[in-house]
């Protein structure tokens, strides 16, 4: 079609006709975009796991300092078999349970493990679409209070809450863990500050384990390097306190705009590369189903606690400044968090294309843990790919899966 309208052009045809054909190819696009839609757009997590025929539990979980946690499970696989231990899914940042189901059966890794018999239980963290709710705060007109939270708390509070919860439930003593990103920050934070935890989990798998971010080349981390305290001031005298909550506008501009049929699809590729980094290996077609679910929700302070990193160079709690610190801490700077208290068996799986979670700063992370068993590289992830990569069974699960199995009992 391309090739004709430059033919068009070289015979000297009016601009105003190639615009008129331009035009109605443009509106074509459109039109078959808007008709087309993702047999699986505008389904949460929860409407997925049933359309799958997997069974669903829904949970609540309130943590010590008044959080109330939605937690999804699937006890088993289709095939009814239940013969493993509960497996705890933590997901990243501004996302929720949905980031582990949105390839389907076969594919997204809650459903293989479910197949594989575990119990599956994937917790939505606090400020995250399924878990906006507090016992006395409300999160709209309390927004302030309710979002003053980071990974610390969500693994100090929310982590161990789930855990100490699945656990009653099931009448096990251990569990699996499985986090991604944000989900692997928290359980480090979790486990340095309350080390009693490592006894309570059989294996930490961390796909794009994320503590140290001194050696990312991210481009927020160089934007904010010694920006941080502006934005954190312009934002605060406007009141943002929340990142990125769910949006219904965005999961229509996903159907629409995103979805194979539209010209402007390669727009929301560019944008997820500008966060994840460059992929060859990601989804696109997912496209309008993963927006129909992220971005889910979180705290400012916890992309701050992030920048936070990257400028010390430490994996240390957040830093609210000398006289806060005082406070909160009884000293004046941020307490470090010691990962030589990680002492649970850890599987660690990176990229060197990682945008965020950069190889370096993993094998730092991996030199500090005292019971490291795999260090698995995936070669050509992004950090997105480890959810939504075409093959991710193939290239990544089958591994992650074997290694689960051989910590089985």
């Amino acid at each position: 079609m391309i090739e004709f309208l430059l033919l068009l052009a070289g015979n000297k045809m009016s601009a105003k006709l190639l615009l008129l054909v331009a035009c109605s190819l443009w509106i074509s696009s459109v039109s078959s975009s808007w008709r087309y839609r993702h047999p699986d757009f505008d389904l949460d997590a929860k409407q997925m796991i049933q359309k799958y025929g997997y069974p669903l539990e829904v949970h609540t979980v309130e943590t010590e300092d008044g959080y109330i946690l939605e937690v999804h499970r699937i006890p088993h696989g289709r095939n009814g078999t239940k013969t493993g231990h509960p497996i705890l899914f933590v997901p990243g940042l501004v996302c929720s349970s949905a980031e582990f189901l949105t390839q389907g059966p076969g594919i997204s890794l809650a459903y293989i493990l479910a197949d594989e018999g575990y119990d599956i239980w994937i917790v939505n963290p606090r400020g995250s679409r399924w878990s906006r709710k507090h016992r006395t705060l409300d999160p709209d007109l309390n927004n302030k209070e309710f979002f003053d939270i980071s990974f610390q708390e969500i693994g100090i509070y929310d982590i161990t809450a789930t855990i100490d919860y699945i656990l009653r439930e099931t009448s096990r003593e251990q569990l699996f863990y499985v986090g991604h990103s944000q989900g692997t920050t928290s359980v480090l934070a979790m486990l340095a500050a309350r080390p009693e935890y490592n006894d309570k989990i059989i294996l930490m798998t961390a796909l794009a384990p994320v503590a140290y971010t001194a050696n990312s080349n991210h481009i927020l981390y160089k934007i904010l390097d010694s920006n941080l305290p502006l934005l954190q001031h312009l934002l605060d005298s406007y009141g943002v306190y929340q990142l990125l909550p769910h949006s219904q506008l965005l999961t229509l501009v996903g159907r629409i705009l995103c979805n194979d049929y539209a010209l402007t699809q390669p727009i929301c590729e560019t944008i997820v590369y500008l966060y994840a980094g460059y992929s060859t290996n990601f989804n696109t077609t997912l496209l309008p189903v993963i927006l129909t679910n992220t971005p889910a929700g979180a705290s400012m302070r916890m992309f701050y606690h992030y920048i936070q990193l990257a400028i010390s160079g430490q994996f240390q709690m957040y830093d609210f400044g000398q006289q806060q610190n005082l406070i909160r801490y009884g000293q004046a700077s941020p307490p470090k968090l010691d990962l030589t208290k990680v002492t649970l068996p850890s599987a660690l799986y990176y990229s060197k294309q990682d945008a965020l979670s950069a190889a370096k700063d993993v094998e730092l992370l991996a030199a500090d843990l005292r019971n490291l068993v795999r260090l698995h590289l995936v070669e050509g992830y992004s950090h997105l790919d480890y959810l939504w990569a075409k093959n991710v069974n193939v290239d990544l699960y089958q591994y992650v899966v074997e290694t689960i199995k051989s910590y089985s009992i």
